[in-house]
């Protein structure tokens, strides 16, 4: 909240440092120069990082993530990658460097997605890295200087950020290391790199060491040094000893170059020493042609008073700006002095002339930032600033600077014109600061959090009917909120505490949620108190989540301390690095304008940046509207506040049929809001609107809405795709937004439930319209949060490159299609359409914000909210994620089309009594109405050939919802749509449809043995082919699953033939009569049960031929198999007149011993031979005497082809 800070114009969109996918952190130990304590060389290495955070402590977890130092280096020759963000880990002994581009072209189908992690094996100086762009091919240059004097020289190619491949070439072919001579006798202080072939070195004691190189290619640089002999007293007093700078283990010389730049014609080095001095060098030269105080002032060396130095940590104290002045400056300088705290702005006219070659363009003022009153301090220093120069020079020019008073740090920024008159400069640089609010994701932004359980009241945690375990999880794991390894390193730490109080063992494997709750709960469990209440337990566990929050939030605050500020002057876009964070600097959108600078907002307090930041019309109105109705829902106590948005959620989710005012009505009786405000609170209202209730309008009110959506501005670029960086700041802006417009339209609607009961209202104020729009407003923003907050297990493509990035982790994970990254619903929906929005060119600073607000607008702007709904829905089905979709499609509207869709989110989460009655639900409009299925599916949900089954009759409807059922194997339900189809019916559809829904419903009803359905379809099937199949799988089952009688009592109308050949059929393919099923018994039943007695004879004939001949127990003088087949054999021909009772059979091979058969052939050789009844006794009587013989110990003896003979 600004208040004396100056007004707040910009924010933070701080966003999390994560590798891109596992596997995307390359890691390269560079070789030394030096041996290690064996003698041995360390040894170059690679390896691919595995982040695994089990075991992973603090200090660990410091040395990964936390870094000391870090900037940005922008290139500006090549395109992409062009932005790179490069951090100091491990002690300064790990160099990280990453792409941070927000977009490419559309064309490439690679992303940057690599970081190279850069070992070194000593610790690289502070001021000791620098970045330069080769000239001859597209790579980066990096030097630095470890603490050992090395100096590398690393050029890492474009590939080595997009293939892992790339980097595992020879590492000497890209890493140079040398000693320049001067690095034995002095230690190196400030490393500036011109260029990649020319680096200015400052020295300890002063000399500024030139390095330049003709060959890129050559490992040793040529070394020229710059030393000045002063010749002032203390310098002709050297027994006595200059004053040293202490810096880093090292004492600096007065004269050491705290800053040192070359001049765009590249003929001066210009350098800002520890003592307070500008000095110029003229390149071909060896003494500077300039020495001047850094202020002007003049030269006090030869008094008494101690000199001033300058302190050694600065960062940023001069800047070249090249552009010509007006009175023959060829260029400028901007310089900073921590003496005063001053700004001097110098114009070049000549640099070699000692007397007027540098002009200060502001002599007769002191250009000091109010960093006192702006962060109320009086000790502070200056981290770094950046001059932006303005379209027309110095006109419009942007001043950033980073202060910092102890643990904190703000940044600020000014407008100015140099040229200005005295007095209008020292008005500007006085009151037209602004600064950059730090966003949500700090501490304090994290305490403000109205979805924090930890800054809740005990009583609105009871009345949220959400779980605090539920509450808590979905804080903590809330998209881009907290990285995954602050959380696995606050687990760590949670789990050290428990395992010295005696819990239970742990478990180490499971996800991080599960982890996390079974740890908290081994925790509560192992209290020595009672907690076997439930209020207990309530409370026990919420101490214990409060006591992990309370790690996260310190391992948190680690994250978000200040490095650097920088400045992309492509883009003229300011960035924050963090110690674990990346921050661009946005311009804040209208209703952020006045939320943040809701303090200033009075006419008396209106400053100038922020008068011209809300220049829209009525803009006066809406602040003091907007800033009053949130004051005025913030008097109400938590409870209510917390009742009322749970009450607000039941609106937006249900049917209405009620009328506007009776909503309004009903909505306001409920929470009882007319006793919720004291006479204070009102005149608190009058007094912050600045004029009276009765004088507010429908249209301020439609106004103050129209600042929480953007206009377009500028022509959709197509040429574009957004990167992984470019979509995690957009959605970081976009969640910030939409929690924001979120409690601006709850404002409003509070203040409107409370005028609709006013009576002195205006007459231009109509509450039901104004009410239908917030409502509808709510709705968009509810839809918009859930899609933001929810992060989904199957991953989609957002552009080109990332489809290649998908798959080649498909091929690498088995063609599986999840994959090891964070993706929200509305990134992986709608990231692929992040440029078909306009985005105008040269937004600056306001990129980020205007991005993000057409983005949120593009899932309703093509087309009705319905039907947006309807393509979520549609999407989530598609991608398998139906557990989210079961979340989702409470918002639906209640049509026949979603209808249609929850029958199918029902269907694959096994509810498949819920879609049957979804399906029916929704049969007839959509069979039968004019409901137009191309209309409805715009993302391809229903197959090409399914389309057909809509619009065109129930039973092509039913047909295609019995294909649903089947594809999961739920056959009662394909029975049960079958019979819907069937009855639906009418007589004119093809009968090839009817007859594939007889036969999915005789297939159904056969694998659930509804028989009696299977055969009724089995009868109305008219092809004669199918029927035949159909009937012998009816046989086949019924007789496996013992359904014998049944089947036997089917009438089988027209089918006689058709059942007996299938039985037939199955006794020629019996292979064992004595244990498998006994198919000719039943054939004989069947026989029987119409009227064919000669059949059924025959076929138990054959069954007897076939146990004589292959059952073992015919010789098994019990077993009476033989002769109770010979009886019913008998019997049944007994039961037909003498001149039928015969059959005719097969001969058997054993009745031809002689005969030549051959394979194959065996049936067609054998002859029919007739059986009579007189045969059938007889051969009855033989089987009687061969048993009786057998028990009475008369065995035959057979020898070849001779008669038996009982012995």
């Amino acid at each position: 909240m600004a208040s004396r800070g100056g007004s707040c114009l910009y924010k933070e969109a701080r966003l999390n440092l994560e590798p891109a996918y596992p596997g995307s952190t390359i890691a390269i130990t560079l070789p030394a120069n030096t041996t290690s304590t064996f003698g041995s060389r360390i040894p170059a290495k690679r390896t691919v990082v595995t982040e695994s955070y089990a075991d992973q402590d603090e200090e660990a977890f410091a040395r990964r993530h936390l870094a000391s130092d870090g900037s940005m280096f922008f290139r500006t020759r090549h395109p992409y990658p062009r932005s790179f963000l490069w951090r100091l880990l491990d002690n300064r002994k790990a160099l990280e460097i990453q792409s941070v581009d927000l977009d490419q072209d559309v064309t490439h189908k690679f992303e940057a997605n690599l970081t190279i992690l850069l070992q070194f094996p000593s610790p690289i100086r502070p001021f000791g890295i620098a970045f330069a762009e080769p000239e001859d091919h597209d790579a980066l240059t990096v030097f630095a200087i470890s603490t050992a004097n090395e100096l590398y020289t690393l050029t890492l190619r474009r590939t080595f950020f997009i293939d892992p491949v790339a980097s595992e070439q020879d590492i000497g072919e890209w890493c140079k290391r040398t000693t320049p001579t001067l690095f034995n006798l002095n230690v190196p202080y400030r490393l500036v790199a011109v260029s990649d072939s020319e680096l200015l070195v400052s020295l300890d004691d002063g000399k500024i060491l030139r390095l330049t190189k003709e060959n890129k290619d050559d490992v040793k640089w040529q070394e020229r040094y710059y030393e000045h002999s002063s010749w002032r007293l203390g310098g002709l007093l050297s027994w006595k000893g200059r004053p040293k700078v202490r810096f880093d283990n090292v004492d600096l010389d007065g004269s050491a170059a705290a800053a040192v730049a070359l001049s765009p014609d590249r003929k001066h080095i210009f350098t800002v020493l520890l003592d307070h001095r500008i000095r110029i060098w003229p390149v071909p030269a060896h003494k500077p042609s300039i020495e001047i105080d850094l202020l002007g002032e003049p030269d006090r060396s030869n008094e008494k008073a101690a000199p001033y130095f300058i302190g050694s940590s600065y960062s940023t104290l001069l800047q070249v700006v090249d552009i010509p002045g007006s009175n023959g400056a060829e260029y400028h300088l901007v310089t900073y002095s921590p003496k005063q705290h001053q700004f001097k702005f110098w114009a070049v006219v000549d640099a070699d002339d000692a007397e007027h070659g540098l002009r200060d363009l502001q002599s007769e003022i002191a250009l000091v930032p109010p960093v006192d009153d702006m962060m109320n301090t009086t000790v502070w220093t200056l981290e770094e600033f950046h001059i932006n120069l303005g379209p027309a020079g110095w006109k419009g020019t942007e001043l950033w600077i980073r202060a910092r008073s102890g643990p904190s740090s703000k940044v600020y920024s000014l407008k100015f014109d140099i040229n200005d008159g005295a007095r209008l400069l020292t008005e500007t640089w006085k009151s037209g600061w602004v600064s950059v609010d730090s966003g949500p994701l700090t501490i304090d932004g994290l305490r403000l959090n109205p979805a924090n359980p930890a800054e809740q009241v005990s009583e609105t945690l009871e009345l949220d009917p959400t779980g605090l375990t539920e509450k808590w999880l979905d804080f903590l794991f809330y998209p881009g909120r907290f990285t995954t390894a602050t959380l696995e390193t606050a687990l760590v730490i949670f789990r050290k505490g428990i395992s010295h109080r005696g819990a239970s063992t742990l478990p180490r494997h499971g996800s991080l949620k599960e982890r996390i709750c079974a740890s908290l709960a081994a925790l509560v469990n192992a209290a020595p108190n009672d907690i076997s209440s439930s209020d207990g337990y309530e409370e026990a566990t919420s101490a214990q989540w409060q006591a992990f929050y309370g790690l996260v939030k310190d391992l948190h605050r680690r994250r978000g301390e200040y490095l650097s500020l920088t400045f992309d002057r492509a883009t003229e876009m300011p960035w924050l690095v963090q110690s674990d964070h990346l921050a661009g600097v946005r311009t804040c959108s209208d209703a952020e304008l006045i939320e943040l600078n809701a303090a200033t907002l009075s006419p008396s307090r209106l400053t100038t940046p922020l008068r011209k930041a809300l220049h829209k019309p009525a803009a006066r109105e809406v602040s003091n509207l907007l800033k009053a109705a949130g004051t005025f829902r913030k008097t109400l106590p938590a409870s209510f506040q917390q009742q009322f948005q749970q009450q607000i959620a039941g609106e937006l989710l249900q049917t209405q049929s009620l009328s506007v005012i009776d909503r309004m009505e009903q909505l306001e009786a409920i929470s009882n809001l007319s006793q919720q405000f004291s006479d204070d609170d009102i005149a608190l209202l009058v007094e912050e609107l600045g004029n009276d209730v009765k004088d507010l309008t429908s249209e301020l009110f439609f106004r103050a809405m129209e600042t929480l959506s953007q206009e377009l501005q500028g022509q959709t670029n197509q040429k574009k795709q957004v990167t992984r960086f470019g979509l995690k700041a957009i959605l970081t802006v976009s969640q910030e937004t939409l929690e924001m417009n979120h409690s601006i339209l709850l404002d409003l609607l509070v203040l409107i439930l409370f005028m609709q009961f006013e009576e002195d209202i205006s007459e231009d104020f109509d509450a039901s319209d104004v009410f239908t729009e917030i409502v509808n407003q709510l709705k968009d923003n509810l839809i918009l949060t859930w899609l933001v907050s929810t992060a989904w297990a199957h991953q989609s493509p957002t552009g080109m490159a990332s489809s290649t990035l998908f798959k080649t982790l498909s091929e690498r994970n088995g063609n599986s299609k999840k994959f090891p990254m964070t993706q929200t619903v509305m990134e992986g929906i709608f990231a692929h359409r992040a440029f078909d929005s306009p985005i105008p060119r040269g937004l600056k600073a306001e990129l980020l914000t205007y991005w993000s607000r057409v983005w949120l607008a593009f899932p309703f702007s093509e087309q009705t909210f319905d039907a947006a709904l309807e393509d979520i829905m549609m999407i989530l089905l598609q991608q398998n994620e139906y557990g989210l979709a079961l979340d989702f499609s409470k918002f639906l509207p209640e049509e026949s089309w979603t209808t249609y869709l929850k029958g199918r989110m029902h269907i694959a989460l096994g509810e498949y009594t819920l879609a049957s009655i979804c399906f029916q639900k929704a049969a007839h409009n959509l069979a039968l109405g004019l409901f137009n299925i191309e209309d409805a599916d715009t993302v391809s949900f229903i197959k090409l050939d399914e389309r057909g089954s809509f619009s065109d009759g129930l039973p092509r409807y039913y047909q295609h919802v019995l294909g649903l059922f089947e594809k999961v194997k739920a056959q009662s339900y394909v029975a049960e749509f079958a019979n819907l189809a069937l009855r639906s019916l009418v007589g004119t559809e093809e009968e090839a449809l009817k007859s594939d829904v007889l036969l999915r419903l005789f297939n159904s009803s056969l694998q659930t043995s509804r028989f009696d359905n299977a055969y009724s379809a089995l009868s109305r099937i008219s092809d004669a082919a199918l029927q035949r199949s159909a009937l012998q799988s009816l046989v086949n089952t019924m007789v496996k699953r013992g359904e014998v009688s049944a089947l036997l009592k089917f009438p089988f109308i027209g089918l006689i033939d058709e059942v007996d050949a299938a039985l037939a059929h199955n006794c020629q393919n019996s292979l064992n009569i004595a244990s498998g099923p006994p198919y000719h018994q039943i054939l004989y039943s069947f026989r029987i049960s119409r009227n064919n007695f000669r059949g059924a004879a025959t076929i138990l004939y054959e069954r007897l031929q076939r146990l004589k001949s292959t059952s073992s127990k015919s010789h098994d003088p019990e077993d009476e198999s033989l002769v109770q087949c010979y009886l019913m054999i008998i019997n049944t021909l007994s039961s037909v007149s003498q001149e039928e009772a015969y059959i005719l059979a097969e001969s058997r091979i054993e009745d031809n011993p002689n005969q030549n058969w051959i394979i194959g052939h065996g049936k067609k050789m054998r002859k029919r031979q007739v059986i009579t009844l007189d045969t059938l006794r007889k051969e009855y009587q033989a089987e009687l005497d061969r048993v009786a013989a057998i028990e009475s110990g008369q065995y035959p003896f057979v020898d070849g082809g001779d008669e038996m003979d009982i012995l």
